[in-house]
């Protein structure tokens, strides 16, 4: 891995950008990444498990704040695009929002003693959205910023690289270091909030690296001037841009059925606790991690969107491979199954990460307006849609099937609803990424097109 990072690296330096910068630009990732994985994994499961709220409410929590995204993240991403100041156009939102964000967090599971589940729900929904927000502030104009700092697609593929491989690490932080300070700290609201505490103050500092790395940085420095409808109207008619963003949300929505369900299975089907939620995220992402320098190696040979196709099917294969894992698998036949899936993982991170800027970039030099901002507004309100979606779908499979909610105590469920935990962390999921597949070879004829006009 470290060669493999270590020759991309050296390749990006001899192309002007320092490596030192791209590297810091990365860290950011890590907090988005924990952000992003954090929720994904246990608020469902703190919801129902500790708070003693329904699955039915706990799904309606894990979606409204995402679809508050969808309205809110193209919006924020046009008035980073206008916005003129001594920091630039990005950087001023990322700071807020880096801050606002660690601090939300902290409030999401730290919930006070209510006496009715209602008026817990209320509580989280409105801590959620509030953090949901925060992050907008600071992942929109965050995200924007590749297609502006580096005009090679090459270089950005090995930009998108270094932050990816720091966003695996968020990921592997959040769902596997979480649940192990929860168990850590005692379980229960106690150790949640003493899991939030720390994990708000890591994504707080992660955030705020980025905001100084990338001083003076830029390629597009004058504020667009555009209505946000004339945008709108815009980035529908981008059909590359469109297929990405809809093959993406596929995905995330696959993933988000995943990780909502993880907990559920941990506990419910192999009997295990949070340590089991570590383990298992520790071995998707340390395979992933591994993977990221070869999937860029392999890209420059099969182009971007051929590997990216490539890691896709891998991911439907492992994905629905995961539900011969059932309480009868050896734990080798488990991991190995999700060290593969690991592997497709790393490419299904990488890749639409790294077309967006293309994308993006072949927008700019169509129309002339640099609108990167609400471009990647669109995309982020889409990727937590397709995470919220995913969420939803397994909160209505478990509210289907018959899960009973508690309160701090592992009840023993009923048959059907075991058998909903394990569709939705295996079979849902390779759905999603199946139906993804159909978008992505129609994205390839589109982008093919675009970049030879």
């Amino acid at each position: 891995m470290n060669r493999g990072m270590g020759g991309a690296a050296a390749s990006a330096e001899a192309r002007g950008l320092p490596v030192g910068t791209m590297a810091a630009f990365g860290v950011g990732s890590l907090g988005t990444g924990v952000f992003s994985t954090v929720p994904s994994v246990l608020l469902l499961y703190f919801m129902t498990s500790v708070l003693g709220i329904s699955p039915a409410l706990a799904a309606i929590t894990v979606f409204i704040p995402k679809f508050w995204d969808v309205l809110i993240d193209p919006v924020i991403g046009m008035v980073s695009d206008r916005t003129q100041s001594r920091w630039g156009r990005r950087r001023p939102y990322m700071l807020v929002g880096g801050i606002t964000m660690s601090l939300c967090f902290v409030l999401l599971f730290s919930v006070p003693a209510f006496e009715t589940p209602f008026e817990r729900f209320v509580y989280v929904t409105l801590a959620y959205m509030a953090c949901a927000t925060a992050y907008a502030v600071f992942s929109v104009p965050y995200i924007a910023m590749p297609a502006e700092i580096s005009r090679s697609p090459e270089e950005r593929t090995t930009l998108m690289s270094f932050r990816m491989g720091f966003a695996m690490a968020g990921i592997l932080l959040g769902g596997a270091g979480a649940p192990f300070l929860v168990d850590l700290a005692g379980g229960g609201r106690a150790g949640y909030a003493v899991m939030a505490l720390t994990i708000g103050v890591i994504c707080g500092i992660a955030m705020i690296v980025p905001v100084f790395a990338t001083r003076g940085l830029g390629t597009a420095s004058v504020p667009a001037e555009f209505k946000l409808g004339e945008g709108l109207r815009q980035a529908a008619a981008c059909k590359p841009f469109l297929l990405l963003l809809a093959a993406y949300l596929l995905q995330l929505a696959g993933l988000g059925c995943f990780s909502g369900a993880l907990p559920y299975y941990a506990v419910h089907i192999r009997d295990g606790s949070g340590i089991t939620v570590t383990l298992l995220f520790v071995a998707l992402n340390v395979s992933a991690i591994v993977a990221m320098p070869l999937w860029v190696r392999l890209s420059r040979g099969v182009g971007k969107v051929g590997a990216y196709i490539g890691s896709s099917v891998l991911l439907v294969l492992a994905t629905a491979g995961l539900w011969f894992c059932d309480s009868g698998a050896s734990d080798m036949f488990l991991y190995a199954q999700v060290c593969l899936m690991g592997l497709a993982f790393a490419g299904q991170q990488l890749f639409p990460f790294a077309l967006l800027p293309d994308v993006l970039d072949a927008d700019a030099r169509a129309t002339g307006i640099h609108r990167q901002g609400m471009f990647t507004g669109l995309w982020t309100a889409g990727e937590k849609l397709g995470l919220a979606l995913g969420g939803l779908v397994t909160g209505a499979v478990l509210s289907w099937t018959g899960f009973v909610a508690s309160s701090g105590t592992v009840v023993e469920q009923p048959q059907s609803a075991l058998t909903g935990v394990r569709l939705a962390f295996a079979i849902l999921p390779s759905l999603f990424v199946a139906a993804s597949l159909l978008l992505l070879v129609r994205f390839r004829s589109a982008h093919a097109a675009e970049r030879a006009q």
